[in-house]
């Protein structure tokens, strides 16, 4: 796993420009919060990075990735933005504000299952790979599915 900082625009430049050799791995992900910002250009740009070795997909959490975590521990509300997840996130673990980034100890790792039927209000589907779905929902799974875990 490689972290590079940026936004996301910035990070699939960085992995498409002539020090970044991509061809030595069969996929990459790359996962970005939406933020309140459409990601449809990132996510043409992650389909142009892919190559017939390499498949680079992104994923998008709408509004954050609190929308994951959050499905963990029980079904996603209609947030109508980052600080309603954000909010729901904290009522779930029992985090402070200061602590809110953090995963608590007993984060419940073992419902990803679960995790992946709830990361999407029950009138909307799982989004498709390698897309932008409504808010809230976020394509983790599919990153989930590929590397085995669900």
């Amino acid at each position: 796993m490689k972290v590079i900082k940026g936004d996301p625009l910035t990070v699939v430049k960085q992995l498409g420009g002539p020090r970044s050799d991509l061809s030595e791995y069969e996929e990459v992900w790359i996962v970005v919060d939406h933020d309140g910002r459409d990601r449809h250009d990132f996510l043409a740009k992650c389909r142009r990075l892919s190559s017939k070795r390499t498949v680079v997909h992104g994923v998008v959490s709408v509004p954050c990735f609190e929308v994951w975590l959050n499905a963990h521990y029980a079904p996603v509300k209609n947030y109508q933005n980052q600080a309603d997840a954000q909010a729901h996130y904290r009522e779930l673990t029992g985090l402070s504000s200061k602590d809110a980034k953090m995963l608590p100890d007993d984060f419940p790792w073992d419902r990803g299952v679960q995790a992946a039927a709830r990361c999407h209000l029950p009138t909307d589907g799982l989004p498709e790979p390698d897309t932008q779905g409504p808010c809230p929902s976020t394509t983790m799974p599919h990153l989930l599915r590929s590397l085995g875990l669900l």
